[in-house]
C-alpha cells in the first residue's frame, strides 16, 4: 500500500491548532450541559424539597462564561462567528483580501492583549487568594482560567487563520458548520 503524503510542517501546526479549538468547543460543550444539569437540579430542588441551591445561579454565570470562550476559536475555524461581509463582496478581490489579512492582524494584537489580561487577573486572583463575594466564597481563579484559556486559544487560531490566508488557503473550514446560514 502507498502511504499517503504526509502534510508540510506549516499544515501540522495548523492542524494541532484545530484539535485544540475542537478540544475547546468539547469543553464549552460540557459547560452547558453543566449550565442544564445546575438549573434542572435547582428547579426540581425548589419544587420537590422546597429548598434553593445557593450556588446555582453563580456557577452557572461562571459556566456561561467559560462555554462563550472556550468554544470562540472553534466557531472562528468553522466560520460562524457573525461576520458583516457586505464590504468584503462588493469590492475587487485584492482589496478584499487586504482587508481580511488587515483585519485578521487586528484580531490577533486584541487576542493578545485580551489574553494577557485575562491571564494576569487569573494569576492575581491565584496569588492572593481572591474569592468570589457569594456564599460559595470560590476561590476566583477557578472560574477565571477557562476564560483566559478560551481567549488564549482564540488568538492561536487566529494566528492560524493568518497562515492559512497567507498560504492562499481559506481561513474557515465550512464543512465544520453545523446549521444552515440565515439569507
Amino acid at each position: 500500500m502507498r502511504e499517503a503524503a504526509r502534510p508540510d510542517p506549516a499544515g501540522r501546526v495548523l492542524d494541532a491548532i484545530d484539535t485544540i479549538s475542537m478540544w475547546g468547543a468539547w469543553g464549552s460543550a460540557l459547560c452547558i450541559v453543566s449550565i442544564l444539569g445546575l438549573i434542572v437540579a435547582e428547579v426540581l430542588s425548589r419544587n420537590f424539597l422546597n429548598v434553593s441551591l445557593y450556588f446555582a445561579w453563580e456557577f452557572s454565570a461562571y459556566l456561561m462564561g467559560a462555554a462563550f470562550m472556550l468554544g470562540t476559536a472553534y466557531a472562528l475555524r468553522a466560520g460562524a462567528q457573525i461576520r458583516v461581509n457586505v464590504l468584503l463582496e462588493n469590492v475587487p478581490k485584492p482589496v478584499a483580501r487586504f482587508f481580511d489579512l488587515f483585519s485578521t492582524v487586528c484580531a490577533i494584537v486584541i487576542g493578545v492583549y485580551f489574553t494577557w489580561a485575562l491571564g494576569e487577573l487569573t494569576w492575581l486572583s491565584f496569588v492572593r487568594e481572591s474569592r468570589s463575594p457569594e456564599k460559595s466564597e470560590l476561590l476566583r481563579w477557578i472560574p477565571q482560567f477557562p476564560l483566559a484559556l478560551g481567549s488564549a486559544l482564540l488568538t492561536l487560531q487566529t494566528a492560524a487563520r493568518l497562515a492559512r490566508l497567507l498560504r492562499g488557503e481559506p481561513g474557515e473550514d465550512m464543512r465544520l458548520r453545523i446549521g444552515q446560514d440565515i439569507e
